[in-house]
């Protein structure tokens, strides 16, 4: 095999082995409305991922992380969170919740709950105080402004293009709300604000949960002067005041310090950006590596195009950005940008090429992201406008249907609603179902999810592949993307054919195969290697 002695700019130390569970773990990103059913309401509830717990542990995964489960109106899917302490009904109740943490807990499976500190629901206690008069004690809770020249404030869009300030006739005010007029924005300025969302993040950590994703938590802090943006803020990063604003990194130091005082937390923060994504602001939210976030999704990767070109750019400026003593993480599908199968245009060889992601996921150097569904291939499912929920499927349908198709049902087998519910389900069940789904791909040796569960019990087994160093060796020539994982004593080296065609890869020495995604492993191979089409294999000396 060639040497990878002298690593590159683009390679990453390793670590020692002793580092906390989050940087060595993998973590399955669960959407609960969507995963399991178990009082045939047609909604996923907190006892339905309890019965399918064992399910994670046969998978592999370290952790879950829940999309919000706390009361909330619903206009944004949970993130309009009406109460931070109690858990919604539509989902069962905090006796619910503990025992999800215990049962959980018991078979090794750690708990990351989400958290929106942005903005609240407008019928949150907080906000309904504060929008009742100019001198209510909550009034600071929120930003509010009273109209300039006879208009809004400022030019400051929402997310999605509309204007960002709602009038209140009521006390003859503006609000800013980053995402829709339901969701007002916290003013994270005022001490008490911080004071009592600090307070809530103690709470759950007490109740023993291990950690927290932060929603859009770049947009927490906005221009104390409250300048105009760019017109061109919608699609860039330039000249932003209503998001990106130095103040917030002094907020995630303090509550980087509440997480540390407690053992063996984490955190992970979305870094909202438009594409292709922006890997400096993404790594800057990690601070040294030590005292912010433990981890930030840099939403680069997620926007590329099938090409391995492409992906080495984007992944090696993704490790060039981290700092010294940071921790990289990495995923390829979500609640919000879809799933993965459906963005490698061309869709021909899909399930080849979610095989192959797989193999790119779970062996890059960084914390690996599961969106629940893509270990089996699940696509986003096309919803009619009569059944969508997302508002924003509703607001620009049909430019625009929403996120409703990555939100859909859990594929666990061929009955109907695929073993979900018993009843209609909330969001209609992928056409596909009876093929793609949990217990058909378990019989089937090459199956989507027996190659995620063969290459989570490599890695397991191999803790080169946990944190271990990466060189790069083939960067995109050729429609090949490889790279070594190393460390004293063990070198791996990853290959990925991204292309239609065999590839011949000539190599120094014969190696042995411990994975492959067309093949059977636990072969030797001579110096030439011959790859399938979209064929991915792992090799060992």
């Amino acid at each position: 095999m060639q040497s990878a002695e002298q690593p590159s700019s683009c390679v990453m130390p390793s670590v020692d082995q002793s580092s906390s569970w989050w940087k060595h773990g993998i973590i399955y990103h669960i959407y609960p409305q969507s995963f399991q059913d178990s009082n045939d309401d047609g909604i996923g509830d907190l006892p339905g991922v309890i019965s399918q717990l064992d399910y994670l542990v046969g998978l592999g995964v370290n952790a879950i992380w829940l999309s919000p489960v706390y009361p909330s109106p619903l206009i944004d899917s949970g993130y309009d969170i009406s109460d931070y302490r109690d858990i919604h009904p539509q989902y069962g109740t905090l006796d619910d919740f503990r025992q999800l943490l215990n049962e959980a807990h018991q078979r090794g499976i750690r708990v990351i709950m989400d958290l929106v500190l942005n903005h609240t629901s407008d019928q949150h206690p907080w906000f309904l105080e504060s929008r009742s008069s100019r001198d209510n004690p909550k009034r600071n809770w929120y930003i509010w402004q009273p109209p300039r020249n006879g208009k809004r404030p400022n030019n400051w869009r929402t997310n999605f293009g509309k204007k960002a300030w709602q009038y209140d006739p009521l006390t003859n005010e503006y609000y800013y709300h980053s995402f829709f007029w339901e969701q007002p924005d916290l003013n994270w300025r005022n001490p008490e604000v911080q004071q009592a969302m600090f307070d809530i993040v103690s709470y759950w950590l007490e109740m023993g949960v291990d950690g927290f994703r932060l929603d859009v938590i770049n947009l927490l802090f906005k221009d104390k002067e409250l300048r105009d943006d760019s017109i061109s803020s919608l699609v860039s990063n330039t000249k932003v005041y209503s998001r990106n604003q130095p103040e917030i990194y002094k907020i995630l130091k303090d509550f980087r310090t509440l997480l540390d005082s407690h053992p063996e937390k984490t955190s992970v923060g979305e870094i909202y950006t438009p594409p292709p994504g922006d890997h400096a602001l993404a790594s800057s939210f990690l601070g040294d590596g030590t005292n912010m976030l433990h981890l930030a999704f840099d939403f680069s990767l997620i926007f590329s195009i099938w090409k391995a070109s492409g992906y080495y750019k984007i992944i090696s400026q993704h490790y060039r950005h981290i700092p010294a003593k940071g921790w990289p993480c990495f995923f390829l599908s979500n609640h919000d940008i879809g799933r993965s199968v459906k963005r490698v245009s061309p869709v021909f060889h899909k399930y080849d090429k979610a095989k192959l992601h797989a193999l790119l996921l779970l062996t890059l150097r960084g914390t690996p992201f599961i969106y629940y569904g893509d270990e089996i291939g699940m696509e986003n499912t096309p919803v009619p406008k009569q059944k969508l929920r997302d508002l924003y499927g509703k607001l620009f349908y049909p430019f625009y249907k929403g996120r409703d198709g990555a939100r859909t049902p859990m594929q666990w087998n061929n009955t109907p609603y695929a073993g979900f519910t018993t009843v209609e389900p909330w969001l209609p069940v992928h056409s596909d179902y009876t093929n793609i789904n949990v217990e058909t791909e378990s019989r089937n040796e090459y199956s989507v999810y027996n190659i995620y569960k063969r290459l989570i019990t490599v890695r397991k087994q191999h803790p080169v592949l946990q944190s271990g160093s990466i060189k790069f060796l083939h960067k995109g020539e050729r429609n090949l993307l490889s790279y070594f994982r190393y460390s004293a004593n063990t070198t791996f080296l990853i290959i990925l054919n991204f292309g239609y065609r065999k590839k011949k890869v000539q190599l120094k020495k014969k190696t042995f195969l411990l994975f492959s995604t067309h093949r059977k492993p636990g072969t030797k191979m001579n110096e030439l290697i011959l790859l399938a089409p979209f064929e991915g294999m792992i090799l060992s000396e």
